[in-house]
């Protein structure tokens, strides 16, 4: 008998619902971390190889995940280094350059200051 899983408390509702999905979704990534950490100790180990040739299913899922996996790394890094490269931009601005870029909110004396500017410009 093939594997699967025995977890068979799932609803008997229509596919549809929200909750259901997330539940399958979890399931799912916690399936595939199982199946990872035991990969990467058999790869570790030297026994990887056995298994992966051996069996079609593994080898393209193995694949297919250490490719994703590698995806996924790449782009956490990208984002910690457009992170990093923001603060250090924000750290050259001022505090009224800043405010000027529109990233930084005006306090409510700043606001009041600006409208009345705005409404003096307009009176004149």
């Amino acid at each position: 008998m093939p594997c699967r899983s025995y977890e068979d408390d799932y609803r008997s509702c229509e596919p549809t619902d929200s909750w259901q999905y997330k539940e399958l979704k979890e399931n799912n990534d916690k399936l595939a971390r199982i199946a990872c950490k035991a990969m990467t100790e058999l790869v570790k180990s030297g026994y990887a190889d056995f298994l992966v040739l051996k069996d079609d299913e593994v080898s393209e899922w193995w694949e297919k995940h250490q490719e994703a996996d590698r995806k996924a790394r790449e782009k956490e890094e990208r984002k910690k280094e457009r992170t990093k490269l923001r603060r250090q931009a924000l750290k050259k601005l001022s505090e009224e350059e800043k405010i000027a870029l529109g990233l930084k909110k005006l306090s409510k004396e700043d606001q009041a200051e600006m409208l009345e500017d705005a409404l003096t410009g307009l009176i004149k």
